[in-house]
């Protein structure tokens, strides 16, 4: 791996790779923004070892065979003592979309074109954004952040397209792409490169019974899953009809019965298991075999080895976000 560090005050890009004691990078579907955690050595009295003067805001540029995966300022830092390790924690430019807020009143448009709009009017640089094509009759946001406004708009196309989506940062460009992504030629198998595995079902987040209702209140339809709703008792949500979208699909994309999450961590770790694409998975001592969805990762170069720990679903849920807007 190589780190480099770009100074925002002159321009200056240093390569830093031979003092970083270890580097951490990472992200999940709800945390959005990718992390990167570098720490390096911090010995103001030895004249042998380089002393960094990195600064909050300043950039960290991760690159794995030649390839940049991770581009983002820093956001905090920490000294353990005069003479010890600093730690840089840092986030890609998706943080500037988190933390910006706007008002809008969008209608006859597309989540395209709601994404375009909101990045001209931020200078967010925009990389491959996911074409939907599906009308969006209204949608009015007041105050909410610019990645909130980006997913509330692919959520309300979702329910017209079926798929699901999910924002990324490639360097400084903002990408939306099509959730789900299967990673080519690889595989986790307890032979290979899995060291351990925790397996966890839970009904937490259980939802068996849809009632869809018009915007008077009038309740017009129904969709519940009968074999839930007997074993686990009646785990009720309402949704409201919206125009263009078909309120059965909507409501039957709410249920959700058992989630099962997955925790694992192995070996040689793959540059393509990041939050977001799926993931086959092989392992004898859970049972665990087919295709994953990973929910969160983090990877970990220390002392020359990459090892990886991932949170993966059974299902392949998208960030999705409500409002209270409705489509007339």
């Amino acid at each position: 791996m190589i780190i480099e560090w770009t100074n925002r005050k002159d321009g200056s890009i240093t390569d830093i790779t031979q003092l970083v004691a270890s580097v951490s990078w990472g992200g999940s579907t709800s945390q959005a923004a990718r992390t990167a955690e570098i720490v390096v050595t911090n010995a103001p009295d030895d004249k042998n070892i380089v002393q960094l003067t990195i600064a909050t805001g300043d950039v960290i540029q991760l690159y794995e065979n030649s390839n940049l995966i991770f581009y983002g300022e820093v956001q905090t830092r920490e000294k353990t003592s005069e003479t010890g390790m600093v730690t840089y924690n840092c986030n890609d430019l998706l943080i500037h979309l988190l933390k910006s807020t706007a008002v809008y009143n969008f209608a006859d448009t597309t989540a395209e074109d709601i994404t375009k709009k909101v990045c001209a009017d931020f200078s967010i640089e925009m990389g491959t954004i996911a074409e939907t094509k599906a009308t969006i009759k209204k949608m009015i946001v007041d105050g909410s952040t610019i990645y909130d406004i980006i997913m509330l708009a692919y959520t309300k196309a979702a329910r017209q397209t079926g798929e699901k989506y999910i924002c990324r940062m490639d360097g400084t460009k903002l990408l939306v792409e099509i959730k789900g992504t299967q990673i080519e030629n690889f595989v986790l198998a307890e032979e290979y490169n899995i060291t351990n595995t925790s397996y966890q079902e839970t009904i937490e987040n259980m939802a068996n019974v849809i009632k869809i209702y018009d915007d008077t209140g009038k309740q017009i339809g129904e969709i519940k899953n009968d074999e839930w709703v007997k074993q686990y008792g009646v785990y009720q949500q309402t949704y409201k009809k919206e125009k263009g979208v078909n309120e059965t699909l909507a409501a039957e994309n709410l249920l959700n019965g058992i989630e099962m999450n997955v925790t694992l961590e192995g070996i040689n770790g793959d540059l393509k298991c990041v939050a977001g694409n799926g993931v086959e998975v092989y392992d004898k001592s859970t049972g665990l075999s087919g295709l994953f969805w990973i929910d969160s990762d983090t990877h970990v170069w220390e002392n020359g080895i990459h090892t990886m720990s991932l949170e993966l679903n059974f299902k392949n849920i998208m960030d999705s976000k409500e409002d209270s807007s409705q489509e007339t």
